[in-house]
């Protein structure tokens, strides 16, 4: 008896879990609140680096954004990072991470984006939050949320 009772609730268990809607990912609260804030002027280009677009954060970490929706990152990472990793980084065909390179891919000398502007970039775009947090965004499907504390990755 005690195997029926326990075949069946492992058979409902699969079926519940088959049936579960699939977990999207979706952008945090506050994304929005970011894409409407006003575009930067300033300085943000390189010379040498064609339809790139890079800034600086207030606190001074260093983040560009590629053409055609990535990539897009910092040469920088939270505190809590796994230990090695050097930049956070997205793609449009899929979520950010932290990724480690032995250059500084998206060092420039190039101006400071203000607290509350953004900036944007053929479907991407970067904005400076409260604070200094960065968020990121691929064409509004992917992006991730930098502070020196911590981050957030869809």
């Amino acid at each position: 008896m005690r195997l029926r009772v326990a075949g069946a609730a492992s058979g409902l268990f699969v079926l519940a879990a088959a049936l579960a809607p699939v977990a999207g990912a979706e952008p945090p609260p506050g994304v929005a609140e970011t894409a409407a804030y006003p575009l930067a002027q300033g300085r943000y280009t390189s010379p040498a680096d064609f339809y790139w677009v890079y800034f600086t954060t207030p606190d001074g970490r260093s983040c560009g954004i590629g053409p055609n929706g990535g990539p897009v990152g910092c040469d920088a990472v939270p505190v809590d990072a796994p230990e090695g990793m050097n930049q956070t980084v997205v793609n449009s065909w899929g979520p950010a991470g932290y990724r480690h390179s032995d250059v500084a891919t998206f060092t420039r000398d190039v101006d400071v984006l203000p607290e509350g502007h953004r900036l944007e970039n053929w479907g991407a775009g970067c904005a400076v939050g409260l604070q200094g947090t960065v968020t990121c965004t691929t064409y509004g499907q992917h992006g991730f949320i930098l502070s020196a504390v911590y981050s957030e990755f869809w």
